[in-house]
C-alpha cells in the first residue's frame, strides 16, 4: 500500500463491513462510528500490504488465517474503557441487600458456594470491584467457595485482566481505603494483591455463548453492564437467555442503567431500588 495516499472507503464498502461485523459479533455499528472504524482499519492495510478496503474485507471472509484477523477486528471495534465502582447505585445494592440474602439462603440449604459472572469484562476493573465487595460484606469468609469469573471475546483485553495492573483512569472513582487495602505498587502502576487473585479468574470467549463455558444453573449473579447496548436485537436475546441458562433459580442480572429488557425476554423479574434495577430469574 502506497504510504503517501490513504486508501478511501466507498459507502458500500462500508456498508458491507457493518453487516459482515455484526454477522460475526452481533454488534451493531451506528453512522456515528464510520469515521471512527476508517481510522481503525487503515493500520490493519498496511500491516497487511493491502491496497484498498475491498482487498482487507475479502481477507476477513476468506484469508486462511483470517480467525486470527477477526480476534483483532473485534479489539478495534469495541469500546473497553471501564474503571473501578462504576455504577455505585448497584453496586451499593450489591452489598446490602443480594449478598447478605444469597449468604443467608445459601446457609438454610447447608451450601458454602458463590459464583459469580462478569459477561463482557473488558479489562478486568468489574471482576477485581466485585471481588473486593465480596469481601468487604464479610458474608463469604473461611470455608466458602467462592470464584468471581471474567469472561471476554478480546483475548488481548483478557491478558490485560489477568495481569491485573492499572493506573490513571481505572482509579476515577475508587474510594482511597480499597487502593491500600487491595493494591500494590508496582513499575506500571498498581497491580492487584493475591487476596484478589485467590477468588478471580479470566476465561476467553463469547458472552452469547456463555453456556458453553459454564455449566448450567451454577452462577449465583451474572453483571453484564455497558455491553448489551452494542448488540441488535437478536444477539441481545441469546445473550440474556444464555444468561438464564447459567444462572441458578432466582439467580440476578445486573445491566448497565441504560439497558432494559422490557419487550425483549420474560425470563426475569425487574426489582427496582432507589437509583438502580436488578433482575431476578423467574423460579
Amino acid at each position: 500500500m502506497n504510504s503517501h495516499v490513504k486508501p478511501l472507503i466507498r459507502p458500500d464498502e462500508m456498508r458491507l463491513f457493518k453487516e459482515y461485523i455484526t454477522e460475526l459479533f452481533g454488534l451493531v455499528l451506528d453512522k456515528n462510528n464510520e469515521g471512527l472504524l476508517t481510522n481503525k482499519l487503515l493500520p490493519r492495510l498496511e500491516g497487511l500490504s493491502l491496497a484498498s478496503f475491498a482487498d482487507y474485507y475479502a481477507y476477513l471472509k476468506y484469508a486462511p488465517r483470517r480467525k486470527d484477523e477477526h480476534k483483532l477486528l473485534l479489539s478495534l471495534v469495541t469500546n473497553n474503557e471501564t474503571y473501578f465502582f462504576r455504577e455505585e447505585p448497584q453496586l451499593r445494592v450489591l452489598s446490602e441487600v443480594v449478598l447478605p440474602a444469597l449468604k443467608e439462603k445459601k446457609l438454610k440449604c447447608g451450601e458454602r458456594k458463590l459464583r459469580i459472572v462478569s459477561a463482557g469484562c473488558s479489562s478486568g476493573e468489574e471482576v477485581y470491584t466485585l471481588a473486593m465487595l465480596v469481601i468487604e460484606s464479610g458474608c463469604f469468609l473461611w470455608d466458602w467457595d467462592v470464584e468471581i469469573r471474567g469472561v471476554d471475546i478480546d483475548p488481548q483485553i483478557i491478558e490485560r485482566a489477568k495481569s491485573g495492573i492499572y493506573s490513571g483512569r481505572a482509579f476515577q472513582a475508587t474510594p482511597t481505603h480499597y487502593i491500600d487495602r487491595y493494591f500494590r505498587k508496582c513499575d506500571e502502576g498498581l497491580k492487584v494483591k493475591d487476596i484478589l487473585t485467590r477468588i478471580t479468574r479470566f476465561t476467553e470467549g463469547n458472552l452469547l455463548e456463555l453456556e458453553q463455558i459454564i455449566e448450567e444453573q451454577t452462577v449465583d449473579i451474572v453483571f453484564c453492564r455497558n455491553v448489551l447496548i452494542y448488540f441488535n436485537d437478536e444477539s441481545i436475546k441469546r445473550g440474556v437467555h444464555g444468561f438464564a441458562n447459567v444462572l441458578l433459580p432466582e439467580g440476578h442480572l445486573f445491566l448497565g442503567h441504560s439497558e432494559s429488557l422490557s419487550r425483549i425476554t420474560c425470563n426475569y423479574i425487574p426489582v427496582r431500588f432507589p437509583g438502580a434495577i436488578i433482575y431476578k430469574k423467574r423460579d
